[in-house]
């Protein structure tokens, strides 16, 4: 992502959530997810490019379409561009309906707040929080 801001929030926790409705069905379906896309990001895996909604993407590369968006994105994430801190755990997930809210500390780096939208029944991140 262009900007240090998407970097830093990224970087911070990982993109995340899954599962529709709440409970402890869909706190495990986020885990899973938030594992699943911290090994994309990890592996730099341009794949998890597709986990973010269109309007993140946008907003996060400064482009004004999708597809030279995810192409920056792409980019990012193959290079190593997009950090992933070691010690990030799910601190609290809340999923209601086709929206989730996931809460990630990393060690020394403070909470990411990720809100996800589910899409083509597939969770993306929305936006995202750095505390």
């Amino acid at each position: 992502m262009r900007t240090r801001k998407a970097t830093i929030a990224i970087g911070l926790t990982a993109l995340a959530a899954a599962g529709c409705g709440g409970g402890s069905s869909g706190s495990q379906q986020v885990k899973s997810s938030f594992d699943h896309i911290m090994s994309e990001l990890r592996s730099r895996d341009p794949a998890v490019c597709s986990d973010f909604t269109g309007r993140y993407a946008l907003e996060n590369t400064g482009k004004s379409n999708y597809k030279a968006a995810v192409a920056i994105c792409r980019r990012h994430v193959q290079s190593g561009a997009v950090p992933v801190p070691k010690g990030i755990r799910i601190k609290k997930a809340k999923v209601n309906g086709n929206t989730a809210t996931i809460w990630v500390l990393a060690s020394g780096q403070g909470t990411g707040v990720f809100h996800m939208v589910k899409q083509s029944n597939q969770w993306k991140i929305d936006s995202v929080t750095a505390k």
